[in-house]
């Protein structure tokens, strides 16, 4: 669709075409294919699923100096684009804070907020200096440090994986948990996931470090300002967001629930049981 500004938004339109939307924002790296891992899922419990491509990404224009609060704007043109009043919005990792940045705009048209693994807003987040170098993706600390730099880090590996794809992906792998590696061999998403991956990477870096940064500086708002209700999934053994991020979400948003399962990494959400699990739980809720 071509948004008010002239912009050009791709989108996905997945699972059930007449069931309750869902509005998901997707991961770094990813674009609008991770909405193919839920589809089935989806489908089958009623629920239809709308992934966009965030400005820079897969086929969804630029849009230089944009901040987080952009987002729920370009949510708001496509939902009215496509006839939908009111929505659940939904994110997994790096689309959790785009996902409370729509909980916050459009409280009267987000009924639920869902994130999967989200960051939290580390302009309100108590520095406690190690932790932040626990996670096997050290953005935030690089944003904090040096917005250059992380600029810098994030353009040496898109060019080390446009040009060795194959060793991207085997490292990519190998830094997720040993559930994280037994999900991907398990349900089969190996080759839509690495699709998902390289779709994105050929945005080329200028885009992901300019999405990015959008989360990793302050969001223009606070937690506490989010009204609506707030489910929060977080992992235990997640080696990119730290247990840590989640809980500090759920001490400050005002109606934050909070599951952390102790066994799970980052790539749960791909796990057709949690999945069934999650869309019955939504459908419970809804009526």
């Amino acid at each position: 669709m071509i948004l008010p500004d002239g912009r050009r938004l791709m989108y996905a339109d997945l699972g059930d075409p007449d069931g309750v939307p869902i509005l998901f924002a997707h991961g770094m790296p990813g674009c609008r294919m991770e909405g193919w891992f839920f589809h089935r899922q989806a489908r089958r419990h009623g629920f239809r699923l709308v992934v966009p491509d965030r400005p820079g990404i897969g086929g969804s224009s630029a849009q230089p100096g944009r901040v987080l609060l952009d987002y729920p704007r370009d949510a708001a043109a496509l939902a009215d684009a496509l006839g939908i009043d009111r929505f659940v919005a939904m994110g997994w990792s790096s689309g959790g804070s785009r996902t409370l940045a729509c909980a916050h705009a459009l409280a009267d048209r987000v009924s639920l907020a869902v994130c999967l693994s989200g960051y939290t807003h580390f302009a309100e987040y108590p520095r406690r200096g190690p932790l932040l170098e626990t996670t096997r993706w050290p953005g935030p600390a690089l944003a904090s440090w040096s917005p250059r730099l992380l600029r810098l880090v994030v353009r040496a590996l898109v060019w080390l994986s446009r040009r060795h794809p194959g060793l991207y992906l085997r490292e990519a792998r190998q830094l997720t948990s040993g559930q994280d590696r037994e999900l991907l061999a398990r349900h089969g998403p190996t080759q839509r996931f690495q699709a998902d991956q390289i779709l994105c990477l050929g945005s080329g870096a200028r885009a992901i470090a300019d999405d990015l940064m959008t989360e990793l500086v302050d969001w223009g708002f606070r937690l506490g300002e989010v009204a609506i209700p707030v489910w929060l999934y977080q992992g235990g053994q997640d080696p990119f967001v730290p247990a840590d991020y989640a809980r500090h979400l759920a001490s400050r948003l005002p109606r934050a629930d909070l599951e952390l399962m102790p066994g799970a990494g980052h790539l749960y959400p791909l796990s057709e049981t949690f999945q069934a699990q999650l869309f019955g739980r939504l459908r419970q809720w809804l009526s």
